[in-house]
């Protein structure tokens, strides 16, 4: 079911981002492309939950985004609040699903949804490496919870 309380009691971190008049295009709705922002926003939100900028300054490891994909629900207009649902699952030694709902307060429907797959990152050697403990140990309590 996809209404707004069952929505943040299955999501992890939800992200509430204002639309800007200038975000919408030649249509007069929101641009495709800011729908990827926005779901950036709410990825970097949620990782900033999980500490994982922190560990990523201390080791210089952390996940890259590999890919991306959002489908289009509804359009969306000016003026408007979204709410950014995300969650994060590890998939593979080395990889991080991440899930996304976007939610429009004026509308009172979910508008949009996408996925995305982060691969974790050696930033010194410059390749991919596994997951490291602690962040695993985290994203598996994060789907327990």
């Amino acid at each position: 079911m996809n209404d707004l309380a069952t929505l943040s009691a299955q999501y992890t971190q939800s992200t509430e981002i204002k639309v800007k008049w200038g975000e919408m295009d030649a249509f007069q709705h929101l641009n495709n492309t800011v729908y990827i922002r926005y779901i950036e926003d709410g990825r970097i939100d949620l990782l900033e939950k999980l500490g994982m900028s922190d560990d990523m300054k201390a080791t210089n490891i952390g996940p890259v985004l590999a890919s991306i994909q959002c489908d289009y629900l509804a359009p969306v207009t000016y003026p408007d609040t979204l709410i950014v649902f995300s969650n994060a699952k590890q998939t593979g030694p080395k990889k991080v699903e991440f899930e996304h709902k976007i939610w429009s307060k004026q509308q009172n429907c979910l508008v949009a949804q996408g996925t995305g797959m982060g691969v974790y990152y050696d930033f010194k050697q410059g390749k991919s490496c596994v997951i490291p403990d602690i962040m695993s140990a985290k994203l598996t309590t994060l789907n327990t919870l």
